[in-house]
Order: structure tokens, then sequence, then C-alpha cells
């Protein structure tokens, strides 16, 4: 990981915040290129959590990741010690993609005075994707939004030839993602083994992907389930089989929205008060978005129905 300087030179020095989750990470790509194209020849920090590090160093539109170790803010000795390492940044200008509570905070009292800041205008009178607001945020901080709202985060993925090859996956196959963050357990559509199966009778082929927070999650379905060495793949990984899919199915998560922003075509469940269908914008990437008022009443004929509509459509 590039550190800072501890001196001013004359490049421009840009802050980014976008600490997380890894859907909102995945969200913000338009934004970052955006303010690397206006910013072309600064030198841009991006500030994160520290399970997402990692993955944002190889993100091309940015030059520096420094870590947020989410401590709380009574624990002053690591904000006096994240104040210091920002203040060593001499940062000219910074974006709040974050735009939440514990951001905000940072720029009242971690940032040094110098800085210019953009963030979001408080209250959110429209709702509307967090792309869309990213696009309006950099607009009002004199940048034109070319990227904002097309997120397209390539630069995740790695080849994913050799590990579909080695599984005996062939194409084109159907990617089923059963998972999501353990702290939203209701997000879960528990009809997977049967769609599995379903798709299988229906002649098509069918790779499962666990999650890191469930491995064992797809035991036992019908087709394929998709692991390196008997462990979960890496999210680089996990992208460039979305990439090579012909359809992805999954919940309100992070590699769903990941698979819409590739380009790969979506078929996404939802609870129907969900408010991520509108925040995360994943209909204007052409995904097939299906609800019900409890996930599980969504039916397994009903999915099995827009999967065959995305794969005509491709």
């Amino acid at each position: 990981m590039t550190t800072m300087g501890s001196s001013r030179n004359q490049a421009e020095r840009v802050l980014v915040v976008k600490l997380g989750a890894f859907g909102d990470i995945v969200l913000a790509d338009g934004a970052l290129r955006d303010i690397r194209e206006h910013h072309c020849d600064a030198h841009i920090t991006l500030l994160t959590r520290k399970g997402f590090a990692p993955l944002l160093q190889r993100c091309p539109w940015v030059d520096t990741v420094v870590v947020d170790d989410n401590a709380p803010r009574w624990r002053i000795d690591h904000m006096l010690a994240l104040r210091q390492r920002l203040h060593a940044g001499y940062f000219d200008a910074a974006y709040d993609l974050q735009n939440s509570p514990r951001s905000r905070f940072y720029r009242r009292w971690l940032s040094a005075g110098s800085t210019t800041w953009s963030s979001e205008a408080l209250p959110r009178a429209v709702a509307c994707s967090v792309p869309a607001r990213h696009a309006t945020q950099l607009r009002a901080a004199g940048i034109t939004p070319h990227w904002s709202e097309q997120p397209a985060p390539g630069w995740i993925a790695t080849d994913a030839g050799a590990l579909l090859t080695q599984a005996g996956v062939e194409h084109p196959f159907v990617v089923l993602l059963p998972g999501s963050s353990a702290r939203h357990p209701h997000k879960r559509w528990p009809h997977y083994a049967g769609l599995a199966s379903r798709l299988v009778r229906g002649g098509l082929i069918v790779a499962s992907i666990p999650g890191i927070e469930e491995p064992g999650i797809a035991t036992g379905f019908d087709g394929f389930v998709l692991k390196r060495d008997g462990q979960v793949l890496t999210l680089p990984e996990l992208a460039g089989v979305l990439q090579r899919a012909a359809c992805v199915v999954g919940n309100d998560s992070g590699p769903t929205h990941l698979a819409a922003c590739l380009g790969t075509p979506t078929v996404a469940l939802f609870e129907t008060t969900s408010p991520a269908r509108i925040s995360t914008g994943i209909e204007s990437r052409g995904a097939v978005c299906l609800d019900a008022p409890v996930v599980a009443g969504i039916g397994i004929e009903h999915v099995f129905e827009a999967i065959q509509c995305q794969l005509d459509r491709a």
C-alpha cells in the first residue's frame, strides 16, 4: 500500500472518502472515474475500510489507498492518528462519496481547514439512485459527470477462464448467487436449490457461487458449485465469472449489483418495501427485478421465466 508524503509537492492532492459497503464501492466506480478525469494530473488518495483496501488497490482511478479502521469516535487515540494522517496529505480537495454521519464528522473534525470539500446536500428531497446522487454532487463541485451514472468496474475482475475450465463449466451458463450479508438474512430468497434443479431440467448449465459469509450455502445444489480449492472465490475471481455468465440471479447484495454493473443480464430479487431497487439504479442497467412482500413469496417459475427472458434478449 502506498503511503502519503509528509510534505506538499507541486502535484494537486485529492482525497476521496468511500468507506463501504461492497455494493456502494461498486456503484461509486463512475464517480471515481469522473474525479480522476477532472483531476487528471493529481495524486488521488482513497479512504476506505480495511476489508476493501486490497480490492481498491486494483482501481485505476486512485493512486493511494488509506485505511479507516472504523474505530468508535470515543477512541480519541485512533481519531487523532487518522487526523494526523489526513493532515499530512496536504489535500487541496476532498470528495465525500460516503455522505454518512461518520464521513461528515471527518470533514468537521479531522480535515485541514485549507481543504475544499464536496459532499451531498442534505436533506435528500427526492428518492433517486446513488450514482445519480454522485452525479449531482460532482456537478455542484464543478465536475462534468460523464461516468457517474454508468458504473462499470471491470477493473475488479480477473480472468476466470482457467477456473471455469477446471470446474468443467461450459458456456453458456447461469450463475446463482444465493447469499447475502449475514446482517440481512431476510434478503435471502430460500428457493435457490429448487431453481437450480429447474434450470438443469430445462437444459441449462448452472453454477452456484457461495459467499464468504455462507461458504456452505449451495451444498447439494444441482449443477456446479464454484469454489477454488475448497475455498470461496475472491472478489476478483467472482467478478471474472460474472463477466462470462449468460445470466446472473441474486438477492439484493453487492455481487448481484456488481453483475449488473458489469453488463451481465441479471435477475434481482427484492422485498417489495426495499429501497435498494431505486437507490442502486439496477433496472437502468437492464436488470429484471422481481419482488414480493416477503422475498420467499417469489415463485421459482416466476424467476425461471425472467431468466429465459434475459437469455432471449441476450
